[in-house]
């Protein structure tokens, strides 16, 4: 199969490493896929240091004629047979290819949308097959009348398989806390993504705040940045950390690969979002055996079972989250079972060749869609 991934951001998260594992799973597995993305992006320059195809390309106007006919040429010299669009003005570029190959427009976020005659129109006429990566994303595309739900797929996250491989998890931890400087006997909290106001690293700030005041040797380890938009949150973190006096039980991590190291030096993870699909490292935590405490919101309900593989509270609730690490700080046995209990959940659901089966499958119901839609148009 010959697929384009198209991306319309210039920065690096969970949605752009969730195209970059595709990309290089559909390669190692026969498959001709590029990345299209901003010249300048950081998912193209990793991209290209995995050794992936990439072509430069800027979406920022969508249907102009010189992008219209740069990404029709790119489809017709590679023999493009589905688009993958990751993004909106990417995926309103692509529409202008419907007549040429089968179009896929993934949508990796669960909130309400806002609807009008025109979104409806742009996702009806803009694809021919929907892949959400959560049910509530898909109810939310249902609700705003994009798609009928029949013409959605869901592809929740996975876990890339280094996050299955049986570690020495304390040695890993005890030289992941020396190079980060932190106590060894320190109970840390993590989170992990872009620091952006709808993540909510300040609530784990807070959480941190709290636990410390009920005795626990709490630190807070932040891993990830800013984007250039969100730089402005970066320093409102940092500026907390200051007026809560924490600033010895405070690391900022910045952006990091290791993300499994990270997973087996922390002692929980936090995922305090208002708003979230599966989120990323969620499936990573339970394949590490970390526990989970998240936000009750979006998709994350979905896999975040209370008590059987990780825990929940609602979204702003200090209390809540603190509540519940402070039992698995108290109860170390027991949260370890439970993060088992995860860890073989993760083991029938969150496997990287069980997701990219699910979305080929995906990409031929779009071929099949496309080809009836072009010989229903031929006939007329």
């Amino acid at each position: 199969m010959q697929i384009l991934h198209t991306l319309s951001g210039p920065n690096l998260g969970g949605m752009e490493f969730r195209v970059l594992d595709q990309a290089r799973w559909l390669r190692e597995h026969g498959h001709a896929v590029a990345i299209a993305a901003p010249p300048a992006s950081e998912t193209l320059r990793l991209a290209r240091s995995w050794g992936l195809a990439t072509i430069g390309m800027d979406f920022r106007s969508p249907y102009s004629w010189s992008g219209a006919m740069q990404l029709r040429q790119i489809v017709k010299d590679l023999r493009i047979q589905v688009i993958d669009a990751h993004g909106t003005p990417d995926a309103k570029a692509s529409a202008l290819c419907r007549d040429l190959c089968s179009l896929v427009r993934t949508w990796h976020f669960s909130r309400p949308l806002r609807t009008s005659w025109r979104r409806r129109l742009e996702w009806r006429l803009g694809c021919h097959r929907v892949i959400t990566t959560s049910e509530g994303g898909a109810q939310d595309i249902v609700t705003a009348g994009f798609a009928g739900r029949e013409r959605i797929s869901v592809v929740g996250e996975w876990a890339e398989h280094g996050f299955f491989s049986d570690t020495d998890k304390r040695t890993v931890r005890q030289a992941m806390r020396k190079e980060l400087a932190l106590d060894p006997a320190a109970f840390v909290v993590a989170t992990v993504g872009m620091l952006r106001p709808d993540k909510r690293q300040e609530d784990l700030l807070r959480v941190v705040n709290v636990l410390r005041q009920r005795g626990i040797p709490a630190h807070a380890l932040v891993v990830g940045m800013p984007t250039g938009a969100t730089a402005a949150y970066g320093q409102q973190l940092r500026d907390l950390v200051v007026e809560l006096g924490m600033g010895d039980y405070v690391t900022f991590a910045g952006h990091r690969e290791d993300v499994a190291n990270v997973l087996h030096t922390a002692d929980a993870i936090l995922v305090p979002s208002v708003n979230e699909a599966w989120s990323r490292v969620v499936p990573e935590a339970y394949a590490s055996r970390c526990p989970v405490v998240a936000s009750a919101v979006g998709g994350l309900p979905e896999i975040v079972h209370p008590g059987e593989t990780g825990w929940l509270a609602p979204a702003g609730d200090v209390v809540g989250f603190a509540d519940h690490l402070a039992w698995i700080w108290a109860n170390p046995g027991q949260a370890a079972q439970i993060a088992e209990q995860a860890r073989r959940y993760a083991d029938r659901h969150f496997m990287l060749p069980q997701k990219m089966a699910e979305t080929l499958g995906a990409y031929q119901v779009a071929m099949e869609h496309a080809r009836l839609a072009r010989n229903v148009e031929a006939v007329v």
